[in-house]
């Protein structure tokens, strides 16, 4: 998933190395093709975001990425995997300001759900894998090593306060959200890809509450 982000910021002087890292993702995709979003009638109808930020991940400018996903019942509705704007300097930096920009889409997803007359009834989870920043959401003080910290990423915090986001902590093995941020081991990809609600078509025939 990152790699194709990645590729495609040489769109304009792609080199040889850019083209056999392309050529692998076409191999994938070829692969693949017959993959699908599964969504089951029967699966309740709640969301479940998960955030991760991939800190200094970009050799060259050390910006981090962050990465986000939202599930709606039983697979992906809404995600994204794109370069921060400037260099974090902590982890937790860069974890808070993934959990702004998924705050944000949280946001829009509930007044989409509320204009569809399907208002959400819970609050809203968050899946984060970084404690620090959960704390940061959670309780914040304006301290020398969060000082820098620009105003517009407390959006995350407020969001906290008024109940409609709940921060909740998860293990690096089990954020789905990785696969936005990371390169995953073969078997971890599989594993988020399924996370993602993501069936092979022959798969989803006589499946109980296709839809």
């Amino acid at each position: 998933m990152k790699e194709v982000g990645v590729v495609s910021r040489f769109m304009q002087k792609p080199k040889k190395p850019h083209l056999e890292a392309i050529r692998k993702i076409l191999r994938y995709v070829k692969r693949t093709i017959d993959y699908g979003l599964f969504y089951m009638k029967r699966a309740s109808c709640k969301i479940i975001g998960y955030c991760d930020a991939d800190y200094a991940g970009n050799h060259d400018t050390r910006r981090s990425t962050t990465g986000y996903v939202f599930n709606l019942g039983s697979a992906a509705v809404s995600w994204c995997s794109k370069r921060q704007p400037t260099v974090s300097l902590s982890t937790t930096e860069a974890e808070y300001r993934a959990g702004m920009m998924a705050a944000q889409e949280s946001t829009w997803l509930n007044q989409l759900m509320k204009d569809l007359h399907q208002p959400l009834k819970d609050i809203v989870p968050l899946y984060c894998d970084n404690l620090s920043a959960i704390h940061l959401a959670k309780n914040f003080v304006f301290h020398a090593r969060t000082k820098h910290a620009e105003v517009h990423h407390h959006f995350l915090r407020e969001k906290v306060l008024q109940g409609e986001i709940e921060m909740k902590q998860i293990k690096t093995e089990e954020q789905v959200a990785g696969i936005f941020t990371k390169s995953l081991d073969n078997m971890k990809f599989i594993r988020f890809r399924e996370a993602l609600g993501m069936i092979e078509r022959e798969n989803k025939v006589g499946a109980e509450g296709e839809c």
